[in-house]
């Protein structure tokens, strides 16, 4: 474990899960290679909790804040006393956009400095940190970006000292290198739904089957929004399946399919490349820190005439594919969680005893 004891650092990382991530992925795994106290997102479950969750989201919520909900709240509570009981130096909120609004308003109290990681693109919160929450989003004493294009936004925030592009991670272990590029039939996966570019995705299929061209879409995607392939021929819907099955199609595609609309990083990329399996995607956002020429290829956005000629190129020459298959998991090795939690355990250290968050 990667943590912060060579530092002696107390911190507390508050962390949410999200019920689509395959268990061993995600960023709040980040928690697990740090030397850290964890407060996670209270799980509210009975009637009475149920009732209060949706009184709460219809006239307390902050209509800013993007899937925050009573159990955000009560987390943050805790996680501030928490730190007042322990004398935390740092508090690091893994999701600043989801989870992240109490303790902002509280910072002032806090014996601790405060740091969150933002995953959403700047521009998706620039009212926010702009107009809402701009005196209060100075009161952090470090911002992490999982996209180096974010850095600058966040810079002209917050000040340059206090921000630092640190990549989202994979626990490469839990991801088996798979032996995609077997089968005649180009087999390629397409997972998620968060800014996923469906029109692109769409067309390129449904071209795919007009051309006789033998491929094959595997989507991964909850049931009521299979309409975004309605007619596509060539597409395989699956919804609800297990993790081991997720990360099964993972590792028999040829590749990964996920044209977008933007990103900053991307679990699906990750969790591909750490299958050894390459990456067919856009030059938009972040995706470019994650996937280069070794792993993948990045398309323009909206473009899905590049799109389909790129499948295209590959269903006729699948030695393209299988050359980059090592390449893949090689670009997963540099995310692994070990190599980001020492980074991080590094900005915590410096802020801590009295530095910039930023090296």
């Amino acid at each position: 474990m990667t943590g912060n004891k060579e530092h002696n650092v107390r911190a507390i990382c508050l962390a949410k899960r999200w019920e689509h991530h395959v268990r061993v992925s995600g960023y709040d795994r980040l928690a697990d290679f740090l030397d850290v106290r964890t407060v996670r997102r209270a799980r509210l479950t009975s009637g009475m909790a149920k009732l209060a969750t949706k009184l709460w989201d219809r006239y307390a919520a902050r209509p800013y804040m993007f899937d925050y909900h009573l159990g955000d709240r009560f987390a943050e509570e805790w996680a501030f006393w928490l730190a007042l009981t322990l004398r935390a130096d740092v508090i690091h909120v893994l999701y600043g956009d989801e989870q992240l609004d109490l303790l902002l308003r509280r910072a002032r109290l806090l014996p601790s400095c405060l740091i969150a990681t933002f995953h959403l693109p700047a521009d998706n919160t620039r009212d926010r940190f702009e107009r809402l929450q701009h005196e209060e989003l100075r009161r952090l004493s470090g911002a992490i970006v999982v996209a180096s294009g974010e850095v600058s936004a966040f810079a002209s925030w917050l000040g340059p000292e206090k921000v630092m592009y640190v990549p989202h991670g994979i626990d490469t272990s839990a991801f088996p290198i798979g032996n995609g590029g077997r089968d005649k039939t180009l087999s390629l996966v397409f997972v998620g739904l968060h800014m996923r570019d469906f029109e692109v995705a769409h067309r390129v299929a449904d071209r795919c089957a007009h051309e006789g061209l033998d491929v094959e879409f595997n989507v991964v995607l909850p049931a009521p929004r299979r309409f975004f392939f309605t007619g596509c021929v060539n597409v395989r819907c699956h919804s609800g399946i297990s993790d081991d099955a997720l990360i099964e199609l993972y590792r028999t595609a040829d590749a990964l399919f996920l044209p977008v609309t933007g990103a900053t990083a991307n679990n699906a990329v990750l969790e591909a490349l750490a299958c050894g399996t390459p990456v067919i995607s856009t030059r938009i956002g972040g995706i470019g820190d994650y996937v280069d020429d070794s792993c993948g290829w990045l398309l323009p956005p909206g473009d899905a005439g590049a799109a389909f000629e790129c499948v295209k190129m590959l269903a006729e020459n699948r030695g393209l594919l299988r050359a980059k298959r090592a390449g893949a998991r090689a670009r997963a090795e540099k995310f692994s969680w070990s190599r980001v939690a020492a980074q991080i355990a590094a900005g915590y250290h410096r802020v801590a005893t009295g530095g910039p968050f930023a090296d």
